[in-house]
C-alpha cells in the first residue's frame, strides 16, 4: 500500500472519473477479502493516507487473506477511534476468563476440602476400629498366656498322673 495523498474528499469534484478514497480502500479490501466493517475501512483509511507507515506495514504482513482477529489487533494497537468498542469487549472477554479461572479454583479448593473431610471421618472410623481391634488382640494375648501357662503345668505334671489321665 502506498501512501494515496490525492483528494481528500470521498466525492469526486472534476468532471472525469477520478476514484475516491472511499473507493480506493474498497478496493483494497476487496482485493484482501476484508470484511465491509466502518472500523476495517477507518483502518485502511489510516493506511493508506494516514501519517503512520507502520500500520500500512502492519498490514501488508499480513498476507493475501488477513483474519479479522489480527487487523482488530492492528486497530487497537494504534488506538483508532473505530477499534474503542473492543477494548470495553476484550475487557469483559478478560474479565470473564479470570472469573472462570477463579470459579474453577474454587471448585478445586472446595473438592480438596470435602475430600479432606471424608478422610477425617474415615480416620476416626479406622481409631475406633483400630481400638476394637486392639481390644481383642490384647484378649487373644490373655488367652495365649493362659492356654501357654496350662501347657508348663501339664508338662510338669508327674508321668504317672499323665498315665492316669490317658
Amino acid at each position: 500500500m502506498k501512501n494515496l495523498h490525492q483528494g481528500v474528499s470521498a466525492y469526486s469534484i472534476d468532471e472525469d472519473e477520478t476514484e475516491t478514497e472511499l473507493e480506493v480502500i474498497g478496493r483494497f479490501m476487496t482485493r484482501l477479502k476484508v470484511k465491509n466493517l466502518p472500523r476495517n475501512y477507518q483502518l485502511f483509511h489510516e493506511a493508506l493516507y494516514g501519517e503512520d507507515r507502520c500500520l500500512a506495514e502492519e498490514i501488508e504482513a499480513l498476507g493475501p487473506v488477513p483474519s479479522q482477529g489480527r487487523l482488530d489487533e492492528i486497530g487497537l494497537k494504534h488506538r483508532l477511534v473505530s477499534h474503542c468498542g473492543l477494548v470495553a469487549r476484550k475487557s469483559e472477554g478478560d474479565a470473564a476468563e479470570m472469573l472462570r479461572e477463579v470459579a474453577d479454583e474454587l471448585a478445586k479448593g472446595l473438592m480438596k476440602k470435602q475430600r479432606f473431610a471424608r478422610e477425617t471421618k474415615a480416620a476416626a472410623d479406622a481409631g475406633s476400629a483400630l481400638d476394637s481391634l486392639n481390644a481383642a488382640l490384647s484378649n487373644l494375648m490373655l488367652y495365649e498366656t493362659e492356654l501357654t501357662e496350662r501347657l508348663r503345668n501339664c508338662a510338669n505334671l508327674p508321668k504317672s498322673s499323665q498315665n492316669a489321665g490317658a
